[in-house]
């Protein structure tokens, strides 16, 4: 009986501690990703993430050609 009650009580607590951190938001992002750069309306930032993610961008550039 005191093992059933003693499990039943470190589940709840388990459940408890588990469920306290649900519901919070998201803090918000202080670096935009590359997924983000159509919505960038910073052009410093918009600036950077071309740089980060050139073929997110309008015009595509290909790679140069290589001979190995």
């Amino acid at each position: 009986m005191r093992t059933q009650r003693l499990i039943a009580l470190s589940l709840a607590a388990a459940l408890a501690a588990g469920l306290a951190g649900c519901g919070k938001e998201q803090p918000a992002v202080a670096s935009p990703t590359c997924a983000d750069l159509d919505k960038v309306t910073d052009p410093a930032q918009r600036a950077e993430l071309l740089k980060k993610c050139p073929r997110s961008g309008p015009v595509f550039k290909p790679s140069p050609k290589k001979d190995y």
